[in-house]
């Protein structure tokens, strides 16, 4: 073979192997930018001449029982955050009221657009304008099963009021199946919350799900106890005893207190969980705190209050085992936040001052 061939022939081969590494490098680009930033899963997009859409993210949510939403085992209600992009030099509006379909098949499913909750952050933006060449975040809610493939489709108006192409995009549920595992954890947050501050009672799931200053709420928890002990014990303790009293408290709840956590509520990092519950109120030991003072001047003739009163208080603890549990007459409705994939218990909100109440204070409600 010539000189000059064998030139060619090498000149070829290098192209062709240049060739073949620029194509692996292009498609593994190609497939490392497919991927979002929410742990690896390809993010879904469509677009037309007008308006890109992609799913930034989502998370299955549970509203209130009394709006008619609640958690199964198949199907859930899935809230969706989409990215909409206007790709021209003109205003856009893409109606959260009927510019948003969801299809699975050919069958057209339900969007919830009768889902209000300030509580959870749950707000209809009826504006649904979109600037040109701006980017907008629009949050829907989407009745789905578990697992399965569905497709959005958005309309875009321009200003003239006329609709344009449709965008449409595929909707994996599969993608948000750990959201629909976590919708409990604030329930389990919150008993085990009860537990470790009130009964003084280990849970290994307050350091799973649970982020707050322990130390902080057992003190808060400790002055409410004091305040309560009041109502049974009317002359000064000493401050030894009331440690005493407190860890025999303690002690009691957690042996016979009973708590039951659901819940009812979860989307946007808030969450409503219902406590059902039976504890024993310190004012149930008021009629045998009575008779034991009685029964101490009877035997002894001496009738001093504090001499009576330091002899009933000696008998605390035998006193507190001997009470019968007492359900509470109403649930409580507890509001937990979410901090750093943790939960916590709004202490902002009145209703968590019923924890204190009976857990510590010793009340009913």
């Amino acid at each position: 073979m010539k000189k000059g061939s064998l030139l060619v022939v090498w000149v070829m081969f290098i192209l062709m192997a240049a060739g073949c590494s620029g194509s692996d490098g292009a498609d593994k680009a190609s497939a490392d930018s497919s991927k979002n930033d929410s742990g690896g899963k390809a993010a879904t997009s469509g677009e037309s001449d007008f308006l890109e859409v992609t799913v930034k993210d989502g998370s299955y949510v549970m509203v209130n029982n009394k709006d008619g939403i609640s958690e199964n085992e198949n199907a859930g209600l899935l809230l969706v955050n989409l990215s909409l992009k206007n790709k021209t030099d003109s205003s856009l509006t893409v109606s959260p009221l009927d510019g948003i379909k969801l299809y699975k098949g050919e069958e057209e499913k339900k969007v919830r657009r009768d889902v209000f909750s300030s509580e959870l952050g749950l707000e209809t933006d009826y504006s649904g304008s979109i600037g040109p060449e701006k980017v907008k975040t629009m949050s829907v809610l989407f009745d789905v099963e578990k697992d399965q493939t569905y497709e959005i489709a958005i309309i875009p108006i321009t200003n003239g009021y006329e609709e344009q192409e449709e965008v449409t995009l595929e909707l994996h549920t599969k993608d948000f199946s750990e959201s629909f595992e976590t919708l409990q954890d604030p329930a389990k947050a919150l008993a085990a919350y009860i537990e470790t501050v009130y009964f003084d009672k280990e849970n290994p799931d307050y350091e799973r799900y649970v982020t707050a200053d322990k130390q902080a709420l057992q003190a808060n928890a400790k002055d409410a106890f004091i305040n309560g002990l009041k109502r049974v014990a009317y002359e000064a303790i000493p401050d030894t005893d009331i440690d005493k009293h407190y860890s025999s408290y303690k002690s009691v709840l957690s042996e016979k207190a009973e708590i039951t956590a659901e819940t009812i509520a979860n989307a946007n990092g808030r969450a409503v969980v219902k406590v059902q519950y039976a504890t024993i109120p310190l004012g149930d030991s008021n009629e045998k705190i009575s008779e034991l003072k009685s029964e101490y001047k009877d035997r002894t003739e001496d009738y001093d209050s504090k001499k009576a009163q330091d002899y009933a208080m000696s008998k605390f603890d035998a006193v507190l085992h001997s009470l019968d549990l007492q359900t509470g007459r109403y649930p409580m409705e507890i509001i937990m936040l979410n901090k750093d994939g943790k939960w916590t218990v709004d202490t902002s909100d009145y209703a968590s001052d019923s924890l204190v109440e009976v857990f510590a204070s010793g009340s009913r409600y």
